[in-house]
């Protein structure tokens, strides 16, 4: 363990140096560097350091508006998270979406929401935490993206198993673990591994959940991670428990409270500590158990005093851990100190309920990113120029080709005079099927406006975006009814701005309609 933590700390401090060499105006090279440092502080199990690292330097990028700004943001939605910090976490959602409405995806949206739902797994609040994870992974399952998959499925997984729904966590765990062994996604393997193991541990089958955990040591060791290995052993103390094993417990979760205690990830703490204060009473260990429960009420008055005010406070097992302590030393103070407790319970409710709302708006704001065309389900005209500009912008850096088809399907109006509006709007969807089907996960289709298309094709050159076409031209006419034709203008990047690249090739599919339709014009 002692050399994972000096390559740990090695790769930090040369991030660190290279990142302060680099002049602020190189800023995307800047605050891709700043990403991968906070990333190497979280894995040497620096919370808190990765949170106040980025959040003195992010401010310095605030009029660079681009997409290495908006990763880094919605990466602190997670690093929030881990030290408790819940109000940041909501707030820096909330740019994330705003970001990655210029500059990213639908699947850069969609991970917000699958964040937002563990910001409400974090919370305590399972039931919200399902709903929102669940619709990230419908979206998965819909884009085929496996890797998303996984990690949805885990998340769910936690859910369902907090909400006593353990059959369906095993079902869920056991995807996700297989999907992760088929990617050789190592780090969020031994995840999997562990909570699938807590499942067996909560329902009392320690040999199971032992033969899980065994799994994930090897793993962590391979990939270096201190991290998770903490995490282990406080899932191996739980399993120390269960079998009558209490020192080897004790030990293991002394270790873990003093780790998250360095790195300022104290929300973390308190499960320990209510597990040493449990151990300590049962094997008649009175007054440490009193112990163990007054480091607990100092580690959630430091929780509350230090975060937001929304911090995660389990307020049921804080009244708790104040009746213990009452009973344990027969004080004659209890009704007044229940009353104290009571009232801190109450405020901290009302703060609890203030980030409620605050997610509720978070929630609104999600519902409001329709970036769709409604009829066709296509991108439409708000994503069209973000992305092509993105698009330019990477070949520009990069290299490489970048080729756009404009289609429109000819003599639409008569279909819509014969036929009806509700049929053209019936062959329009239709059509618009068959265009998304036909480009790659890479590939951008986009509703121009009537009956027209637009496709952008990254690392794709004229002839291979000339395939696309003609395959189009094909299928669509043998595919709907009423049968339409279509024709297509094509071109290929050539340094034009977004504007410029649109105007020619809607140029070229103007030549294919003069020349007769049902054909198309690339450019030479």
């Amino acid at each position: 363990m002692g050399v994972i933590v000096e390559n740990l700390k090695r790769d930090t401090e040369d991030l660190m140096k290279a990142y302060a060499d680099l002049p602020l105006d190189d800023y995307r090279r800047k605050l891709d560097l700043l990403n991968k440092l906070t990333a190497h502080m979280c894995r040497e199990g620096k919370f808190l350091l990765a949170v106040e690292t980025a959040r003195a330097e992010l401010p310095r990028f605030e009029e660079h508006k681009c997409l290495e700004l908006a990763n880094i943001t919605h990466n602190m939605i997670k690093y929030c998270c881990l030290v408790g910090d819940y109000d940041s976490s909501i707030d820096y959602g909330l740019k994330a979406l705003e970001l990655f409405r210029q500059f990213g995806t639908a699947d850069d949206i969609n991970d917000v929401i699958a964040n937002t739902g563990g910001v409400y797994i974090s919370m305590n609040q399972y039931e919200k935490g399902l709903e929102y994870t669940q619709r990230a992974l419908e979206y998965a399952k819909s884009k085929n993206d496996r890797e998303a998959l996984s990690f949805f499925l885990n998340n769910c997984g936690i859910a369902l198993n907090k909400l006593g729904r353990h059959d369906e966590a095993v079902v869920n765990y056991e995807e996700a673990i297989s999907i992760k062994l088929e990617l050789g996604k190592k780090r969020e393997l031994c995840n999997s591994y562990m909570n699938l193991a807590q499942v067996f541990l909560d329902i009392g089958n320690y040999s199971k959940a032992f033969e899980v955990l065994e799994k994930v040591g090897p793993i962590a060791e391979e990939i270096s991670d201190l991290q998770i290995l903490k995490e282990l052993s406080f899932h191996m103390a739980d399993y120390y428990r269960g079998n009558g094993l209490f020192d080897s417990a004790l030990e293991l979760l002394s270790s873990y409270v003093e780790f998250h205690t360095e790195a300022g990830s104290l929300s973390k703490i308190p499960n320990a500590l209510k597990e040493m204060a449990d151990i300590h009473e049962t094997i008649g260990e009175t007054k440490a158990a009193l112990d163990e429960y007054k480091r607990l009420v100092s580690i959630n008055e430091r929780l509350y005093r230090e975060a937001s005010n929304a911090r995660m406070v389990e307020l049921e097992s804080s009244f708790r851990v104040q009746q213990k302590m009452q009973e344990i030393e027969m004080l004659n103070s209890q009704n007044h100190e229940l009353e104290e407790a009571k009232l801190t319970i109450e405020r901290r409710n009302r703060e609890l309920l203030e980030t409620q709302e605050k997610l509720e708006i978070a929630n609104e704001m999600l519902k409001t990113q329709a970036e769709t065309d409604p009829l066709t389900g296509l991108l439409n005209q708000k994503r069209m120029y973000p992305i092509i500009e993105m698009e330019i912008e990477r070949a520009l850096r990069y290299g490489g080709f970048l080729s756009m088809i404009m289609i429109d399907l000819d003599d639409f109006k008569r279909i819509n005079d014969i036929y009806g509006h509700l049929t053209g709007d019936n062959v329009l969807k239709a059509a618009a099927v068959i265009v998304k089907n036909s480009v790659r996960r890479s590939d951008y289709a986009f509703r121009y406006g009537g009956e027209e298309f637009l496709l952008l094709l990254p690392s794709t050159n004229i002839e291979n975006a000339s395939a696309t076409a003609n395959r189009l031209r094909e299928e669509i006419p043998a595919s709907l009814k009423p049968r339409v034709t279509l024709s297509a203008g094509i071109s290929t990047w050539k340094g034009e701005d977004a504007t410029d690249f649109i105007r020619k090739t809607d140029a070229l599919l103007y030549l294919a309609k003069e020349n007769g339709k049902d054909r198309i014009e690339k450019e030479v």
